[in-house]
């Protein structure tokens, strides 16, 4: 079987912009395309009417097609949390066969007032767990700050695998509490690294604690809404059932993944488009960058 690999937002939106290219890409390739992904494209917002790259209608049209050409649908976390709730066992796989089949089937609903009320059912679902998990975090961080030297040390640290590899570590010794207190007792008490659920969690809050961290510098502007930021951890939380991502986002897939999961692979690309940068460019490496071992 040929290794699994997540396509994540930065460069299936590249290579939205040629139909050709991204079928192709699927159809040589084992690719997943994560349920966040779809989100991701249903809440999408279209900037400029001569701009179709974040038009959601186009981009829920150009999902289904890469779909029909070979990619593979993965299952919402939240889905997956559902199921291992349910059975009190890790699945196995993040490949929604079901899902993918009825895209290859048939077509989905693009009529904007389907996108918008998916887009609305996904903001109202991921608000109370976004509130939740900063909450958690908060105090975390305000306990890994109370040690001797560590604020000072933290604040001097630019490396943010480095941070992401401490921030991963303090999760760990925290897990089975953390989900028993975000999620349940029950799933606390049976869950372990061999579960979606469990490494979901501690991705979240490994994020959580860097996105606390950084709000807390001085003169800090960071963001206060981080909704589209845990709709990302899912590509990297892919990486517990898959062998490869594929990605341009330097600041947090590509840190994470490296420190959440050192012996899977990441492959960066620059997903780059202009008037000397075309979609060729961008899928001839990738070709160049993804081994053989992906091919299908």
């Amino acid at each position: 079987m040929p290794k699994l690999l997540v396509v994540d937002k930065s460069v299936f939106h590249s290579l939205c912009c040629c139909k050709e290219k991204l079928c192709a890409f699927v159809k040589d390739y084992n690719v997943i395309l994560p349920n966040a992904l779809a989100i991701e494209c249903l809440i999408s917002e279209k900037q400029t009417a001569d701009k179709d790259d974040k038009n959601p209608v186009k981009l829920v049209q150009q999902f289904d097609a890469a779909i029909k050409a070979g990619a593979k649908y993965g299952y919402s976390s939240y889905k997956i949390f559902q199921t291992e709730k349910k059975t009190l066992r890790p699945v196995k796989s993040i490949v929604d066969e079901n899902t993918t089949q009825q895209f290859r089937n048939g077509n989905p609903n693009t009529e904007i007032s389907f996108v918008k009320q998916e887009a609305k059912f996904c903001r109202e679902l991921f608000e109370p767990i976004i509130q939740n998990i900063l909450k958690i975090s908060r105090i975390l961080y305000d306990n890994l700050c109370k040690q001797d030297d560590l604020s000072e040390k933290l604040r001097k640290n630019t490396n943010r695998t480095r941070r992401f590899q401490k921030w991963i570590q303090d999760t760990d010794q925290n897990i089975k509490n953390i989900v028993s207190r975000l999620l349940s007792k029950q799933i606390g008490s049976n869950a372990d690294e061999s579960w979606f659920t469990w490494q979901m969690t501690r991705l979240w809050f490994a994020y959580c604690i860097e996105w606390t961290f950084k709000k807390n510098l001085t003169g800090s502007a960071e963001k206060k809404d981080i909704s589209n930021d845990l709709y990302d951890l899912e590509y990297v939380t892919y990486l517990s059932r898959a062998d490869g991502l594929l990605t341009n986002d330097k600041k947090l897939q590509v840190p994470l993944a490296k420190a959440a999961f050192p012996k899977k692979e990441v492959f960066e690309v620059d997903t780059t488009l202009n008037t000397s940068r075309t979609v060729q460019h961008v899928f001839t490496d990738i070709v160049n960058k993804i081994p053989q071992s992906y091919r299908i």
